[in-house]
């Protein structure tokens, strides 16, 4: 689910909504025979036979590490690395077993993860070690292993995916923005932070962030393909060192296949027609060996190793074991727009959700979208899921669907989670597996502030005086404040004064539910107090219950709320594109257009309202009135990228009123 209902902005009194745009513009036409290679071709099944001639009697090819490489070079084929030895001798898994106590690093672990993962077996339990626990230790709360390398993390992410972690994990999402933080200027990554980039640590960047989920179609990733580009010689290598070499060859095939793309396809041929797959082929020798460069073989059986993968079109991880199945029980609170939906505890597990349109949606661990479902049937209320180019989204509970600018959003513990709500894992199954406390569902605006309060008796007597602390979190510094002026409910209503407490007094046995509530707030928790004896106060007579419902000045939603312009070429046009905006509000607005252009200009440039630009786009829609306006996109003619491109049209709306 999106963290909020629609991506909204609040300058004065506007109201925006979203449309999701993608295009798809031609690609090359590949050759069915051309890449991937198969296990059957000669130069793979070259580098195979290359690779058994070289496994000693212990099983070992060539070194501790080179063996790891090898495993995982077996499995992308196809092959059981168990089944890798020499005679009746120990198998190619059996020597990495005996020797895993050599592995001290944190990129030691990784390459174990990937290479014990790719052969089937335990991570966790292997050669009397748990390697995913060694790695995870690693990890500071914001990325693992030494803050001034970025290569540790590209692995470690790769291996984490590799043995189950969920992409959506908060040691994987943390680490992913940390790399994202790290990208160079021009694109590319390093070894270092701060450091110049290189075509090896940018491929591994890339297959890093496509194993941590992050879009082929972002712009980082879109700059990180161009940067590779721009280092690609006329042999269609790329260049290292002043050269090409097999082993940065091989990692560079693997990074755009696991980007989408194709290594041979029109894109990557050089100036003179030449793709890094023939570059990468050209290190390899008759006995099927490839050498690192050609003037100096190096460690061939490592080289052979990185290139087997790279042929098969098999970026790393080349194999993700499947997630362990896991439980959590957890606290569930859900704040409507007025009071408090269900608060309790439930237990999740894996989970099948069906959307508005009856698609199915299962979800393999227990998510924070779980713990929602488990509280429904729990509280017996209903939910509404949405389905978008983003995911799942929670479209109403309890019947309160989006109006304006509120929404549901939700917080795990208080915090605001990068991911949405079908993403989040309760309980990591990696170590350390420390369950969360609280999900909170809340009716709110995006950028609410939860309150969270505290008294300092329970059971006070009759007369006696005890006090009340109300706290609001404040997601940047994730620092609590003290909530002024703030209102507690008890047996009356108090007010916090500005260090955020308040003294109450109750002259009579009593229990009470005791929250806090302030505007721009979350509504807090409720604490029982019981007061004496603790009776409960009958409710008081001589009222009149008084409703109204007042709609806002400025509403609006916008239909559909994706586009797919098709697909297109450079100079195409696509076909019109319906959009209709309708005026749910109390004044007659004017309507604006603006763009968020993910796609190197496509729509910044091409992108047309009715005839004109989206930039001088302007309507009017009376109360109760809508219209449609025609979306065309244009693909300019110098327009450069392939693939799925996607936008962000955002409609602004204030009042048109005379």
């Amino acid at each position: 689910m999106l963290r909020r209902l629609t991506r909204c902005r609040l300058i004065g009194i506007l109201l925006v909504a979203v449309i999701l745009l993608t295009c798809l513009p031609l690609q090359a036409v590949l050759a069915a025979d051309s890449y991937p290679l198969a296990t059957t071709d000669e130069e793979v099944a070259g580098a195979l036979d290359y690779l058994r001639g070289q496994q000693g009697a212990d099983g070992k090819i060539s070194d501790f590490a080179t063996s790891a490489w090898v495993v995982m070079a077996i499995a992308a084929a196809g092959e059981d690395p168990h089944e890798w030895k020499v005679g009746a001798g120990p198998s190619i898994v059996d020597f990495l077993a005996a020797g895993s106590a050599s592995a001290g690093s944190v990129n030691d672990y990784s390459r174990m993860i990937l290479a014990i993962s790719a052969a089937g077996e335990d991570p966790q339990d292997f050669g009397g070690r748990d390697f995913v626990s060694l790695l995870v230790s690693a990890y500071d709360g914001t990325q693992i292993g030494d803050s001034s390398l970025v290569n540790d993390d590209f692995w470690a992410v790769m291996a984490l995916t590799a043995a189950g972690e969920a992409p959506g994990s908060e040691v994987i999402q943390s680490t992913k923005a940390f790399i994202l933080d790290n990208q160079n200027t021009d694109g590319g990554w390093s070894w270092g932070a701060g450091q110049p980039s290189d075509v090896d640590d940018t491929a591994a960047a890339i297959m890093a962030l496509t194993a941590a989920g992050h879009p082929a179609a972002s712009t980082e990733l879109s700059d990180a393909l161009l940067y590779l580009k721009g280092m690609q010689l006329a042999n269609g290598g790329f260049e290292s060192w002043g050269a090409t070499n097999s082993a940065t060859n091989s990692w560079a095939v693997c990074s755009i296949t696991s980007a989408g793309q194709s290594p041979v396809s029109a894109q990557w041929k050089s100036g003179e027609g030449n793709d890094p797959v023939d570059d990468l082929l050209a290190f390899q020798n008759a006995d099927g060996s490839f050498n690192w460069t050609q003037a100096a073989p190096s460690n061939k059986a490592l080289m052979t190793a990185y290139a087997i993968p790279a042929l098969l079109g098999k970026p790393y991880p080349v194999a993700v074991l499947e997630p362990a199945p896991d439980t959590v029980t957890i606290s569930v609170r859900i704040e409507g727009q007025s009071a408090t939906v269900w608060s309790g505890a439930v237990t999740v597990a894996s989970a099948t959700l069906i959307d508005d349109q009856g698609g199915e949606h299962y979800l393999d661990r227990p998510t924070a979208l779980g713990a929602l479902h488990e509280a429904s049937l729990a509280g017996s209320f209903s939910y509404v899921l949405k389905d978008s180019a983003y995911g799942l989204y929670i479209y109403s509970i309890d019947g309160e669907e989006p109006a304006g600018f509120s929404g549901w959003t939700y917080r795990v513990d208080y915090y605001s989670p990068m991911v949405g709500a079908s993403d989040f894992v309760l309980k990591e199954t990696m170590p350390p597996a420390v369950p969360h406390g609280e999900v909170l569902f809340a009716y709110s605006q995006w950028g609410e502030k939860p309150l969270k309060i505290e008294v300092d008796s329970v059971s006070p007597g009759v007369g006696d005086t005890f006090t009340v602390t109300v706290t609001e979190y404040n997601d940047a510094g994730a620092t609590w404040s003290a909530a002024a002026n703030a209102t507690v409910h008890a047996d009356r209503n108090y007010t916090t004064g500005a260090d955020g407490t308040v003294a109450v007094t109750i002259d009579s046995d009593m229990t009470v539910s005791v929250y806090a509530e302030k505007d721009g707030c979350i509504r807090s928790s409720r604490i029982a107090v019981t007061v004496g004896a603790g009776t409960v106060q009958p409710p008081r007579s001589g009222t009149v219950n008084m409703t109204a419902n007042i709609i806002p000045a400025i509403s609006f939603s916008v239909s559909p709320d994706s586009i797919d312009f098709g697909m297109l070429g450079p100079d195409d046009s696509s076909a019109p594109k319906t959009i209709t905006l309708t005026n749910l509000g109390a004044w007659k607005l004017r309507i604006t257009a603006e763009v968020e252009d993910a796609a190197g200009g496509l729509y910044e440039e091409g992108l047309k309202l009715d005839g004109v630009r989206w930039n001088v786009f302007e309507t009017a829609v009376s109360r109760d009135g809508s219209t449609d306006c025609a979306a065309v996109l244009t693909v300019p003619a110098d327009y450069q990228s392939i693939g799925d491109q996607a936008g962000v049209l955002v409609f602004w709306a204030a009042d048109g009123r005379p």
